[in-house]
């Protein structure tokens, strides 16, 4: 009896907290932290759980993986890198709908293969609506091929998405083996979704742009706060992403090579 009162009382605990996190009523770190401390206090309480069991259940590969590569995005992140290559891109296109459609969908896919996707959309979305303000487009197909792309870039590797640090970890794939396996698939998922949106928003991208010349006005190096910092970081986070290549063979962990990118410190 007690052994099916604590299967109860923890699968309650566990889907409280999750409606708590989906009515976004209290932010979600609280609710996680107040779910974990709840049910660390009554399985120890009832002896079913302990300190030692919720230490072992925690991936610190996984953590520090994250923490990393976050770090790094976030030093990027005032840089401009971001929106210089949108306004590249703008530039590149000439004006022309379809192919800016095509250049920022593979600049988003890119991005997300190696950084946060939620990030990369986030910082290339208001450039995206400013470059269409400046054509006189809709940005909605722009927008949403961003969006959907940014995930499919992100299933690509390992370091792509937190819930691929996750997989990788527990079954332990190494960089070139989530890679391995998952490129292919993300090759013929991103020319499937490029393939939807080229057809969904048939009609805003075969409008002729009203001002499709003004894009080439535009200067990326503009865009660039700290042109020296980002050279800085990305020449670290290359480095970090050959290292991931070759963490297996050389037997360290991904998120040594993370932290120790992000540690570095390249301002």
């Amino acid at each position: 009896m007690t052994g099916l009162f604590s299967i109860v009382l923890s699968a309650f605990i566990f889907f409280g907290s999750l409606v708590f996190i989906f009515s976004e009523k209290i932010n979600r770190s609280i609710v996680a932290i107040v779910g974990s401390m709840l049910m660390i206090g009554m399985g120890k309480l009832l002896g079913f759980y302990s300190e030692e069991l919720a230490i072992e259940a925690i991936d610190f590969n996984t953590l520090g993986l994250l923490l990393g590569m976050m770090i790094l995005v976030a030093m990027l992140e005032p840089t401009g890198f971001f929106e210089y290559l949108a306004v590249l891109a703008a530039r590149a296109s000439q004006g022309k709908p379809i192919r800016l459609f095509i250049l920022l969908g593979i600049i988003t896919t890119v991005l997300s293969m190696f950084l946060d996707n939620v990030t990369t959309v986030v910082l290339i979305a208001p450039v995206t609506i400013l470059i269409s303000e400046i054509l006189g487009v809709s940005p909605l197909p722009y927008l949403m091929s961003e969006a959907l792309l940014s995930n499919v870039g992100g299933v690509a590797t390992l370091v792509g998405d937190p819930p691929n640090v996750l997989i990788g970890s527990a079954a332990g794939l190494s960089f070139n083996d989530f890679l391995t396996y998952s490129f292919p698939i993300v090759i013929f998922s991103w020319a499937g979704a490029v393939f939807l949106l080229r057809n969904l928003f048939k009609k805003d991208l075969a409008k002729r742009p009203r001002r499709s010349k003004a894009v080439m006005k535009l200067n990326p190096a503009e865009t660039l706060n700290q042109p020296e910092t980002a050279r800085r970081i990305l020449i670290v986070l290359g480095a970090a992403i050959l290292f991931f290549f070759g963490h297996h063979t050389l037997r360290i962990e991904p998120s040594l090579v993370a932290l120790s990118a992000a540690a570095l410190r390249p301002k």
